[in-house]
């Protein structure tokens, strides 16, 4: 469930206009919970745009404003894309439906059973549309597995409306050159977050300060954690289950990386033993928050009681009515990760808004206009102002958070860089996923853990080669 929660609020904060997720979103075959979620659904109505916002989405010139044939897009997913639960309704679904009469039709799915739930109605005849692809467990084992196909003949991936971060990483999940995932956009994939309070009342030089002059990094970060951490009164300088393999891809180097549609492994690169050498001083300094006496939960509470100096997280997090866990209004900030000092660029770990077209998908035109919906809202000057109002009134943002979104967003779409280890195979998913924290967590030599798992990590990796040269 720590997933699903995660994986919805992210995708919602992804969606910028605060697109409803359901954590109670429900398996196809279940009908007690899918009653439930209708009745989510029809009890808590959505937020309209008010009507100057209706005006301005209205305005947006999408170079064709001809109707769909065929408006209705199937979306297999764990969430809904249409609001509810008393959230607004995104520009793009707005522009959906306005430009093109086009509408989403929700199949939900758990999170547990989605991919089963695919393969099912694909195999039976009745596949969905569009299935979700921003947890990057998608690509390229499940591509490779035939569940799903290629955008290239309904989307043009070298047209202007592509940032340079969400084209980057498009071109990243390719297979025989064609696009087997559309990331419209990118977000930050870990931001750092602070309580200001805390910053001040131990004499702390401000992280946000620190990235303004260009001296955000590992040394900084963690000297300041050095001055914080008292392990004997309960203070520690950060938290989280999201800082390993987040620092790790500031090196720029993920663990599973894929280029061109060939599958490489870096857990032998030099990037990757500093990373993990890093953390493992880290651990040896006792910084981290010991997770063992917590029973293996997380403690973001600490931050506004003034007893965990950073809170490593998705900027998803942030995206609640409620932020008192974090302090109070005013007190709360965060910045990016911190930079790998012998790194070439700012490389930061990306999220992603991703969507993979489901295998015999019955109306691709349809998903494709509404993937181009999402990308001219995010490059949207409106859209981007509307969602500001909406994270100040909705969440209780500072100008200067919305200032720093804005930094964060840019520098990740610059150098924006994602792991496919859990898009591979369960294999590999299952050899590397835990080992990768045990410097930070358990104090394990990074030597030792590389030696237990390469060889079998490469021969995976060497098989799923083999399948994409035979069949792509």
């Amino acid at each position: 469930m720590k997933n699903v929660k995660k994986a919805i609020a992210f995708i919602s904060a992804l969606t910028l206009m605060g697109t409803v997720t359901a954590c109670g979103s429900t398996d196809s075959g279940t009908s007690s919970t899918s009653a439930e979620t209708s009745a989510t659904t029809e009890t808590t109505p959505a937020k309209e745009l008010d009507e100057e916002d209706k005006a301005a989405v209205a305005e947006i010139d999408t170079g064709d404003d001809e109707k769909l044939e065929n408006g209705t897009v199937k979306w297999l997913s764990f969430w809904d894309l249409n609001p509810a639960n008393g959230k607004p309704k995104s520009v793009e679904l707005e522009l959906f439906e306005t430009k093109y009469g086009g509408k989403i039709e929700y199949i939900p799915t758990t999170y547990e059973t989605r991919y089963s739930d695919l393969s099912t109605q694909v195999l039976g005849g009745t596949s969905p549309d569009l299935f979700p692809a921003a947890d990057l467990d998608t690509f390229p084992g499940k591509a490779i597995a035939g569940m799903f196909e290629p955008f290239d003949d309904y989307l043009d991936f070298d047209s202007d409306l592509w940032s340079s971060g969400a084209k980057k990483l498009s071109d990243e999940h390719t297979l025989g050159g064609k696009h087997y995932v559309a990331v419209v956009s990118t977000d930050a994939g870990c931001v750092c977050i602070y309580n200001k309070k805390t910053i001040s009342e131990n004499g702390l030089p401000d992280p946000a300060e620190l990235l303004a002059e260009g001296n955000w990094n590992w040394d900084t970060f963690k000297d300041m954690c050095v001055e914080f951490t008292d392990p004997e009164n309960k203070k520690y300088g950060f938290d989280g289950w999201w800082f390993e393999i987040n620092l790790l891809l500031t090196t720029g180097k993920p663990v599973i990386d894929m280029k061109d549609g060939v599958i490489t492994s870096n857990l032998m690169s030099a990037e990757m033993e500093r990373a993990e050498n890093f953390m493992l001083d880290m651990n040896k300094m006792q910084l981290p928050l010991p997770k063992a006496e917590y029973n293996w939960v997380e403690q973001p509470q600490r931050i506004a009681e003034g007893t965990t100096l950073f809170y490593p997280c998705g900027v998803w997090a942030l995206y609640e009515a409620d932020l008192s866990k974090f302090g109070e209004q005013g007190e709360i900030m965060f910045v990016p990760m911190p930079k790998d000092p012998k790194a070439d660029e700012y490389y930061l770990p990306s999220g992603v808004d991703a969507y993979a077209l489901c295998k015999s998908a019955p109306n691709p035109e349809g998903a494709a206009a509404f993937m181009k919906c999402k990308l001219m809202a995010v490059g949207d000057e409106k859209t981007q102002e509307i969602a500001e109002k909406q994270y100040r009134e909705d969440y209780g943002w500072t100008d200067e958070m919305i200032d720093m979104w804005h930094t964060t967003k840019e520098l990740t779409n610059e150098n924006p860089v994602i792991d496919f280890y859990a898009g591979t195979s369960s294999d590999i998913y299952d050899l590397v996923h835990n080992p990768i924290k045990d410097a930070s967590y358990n104090g394990k030599e990074w030597s030792t853990t590389r030696d237990e798992i390469s060889s079998a990590v490469q021969n995976e990796i060497d098989a799923l080669n083999k399948e994409i040269e035979e069949n792509f």
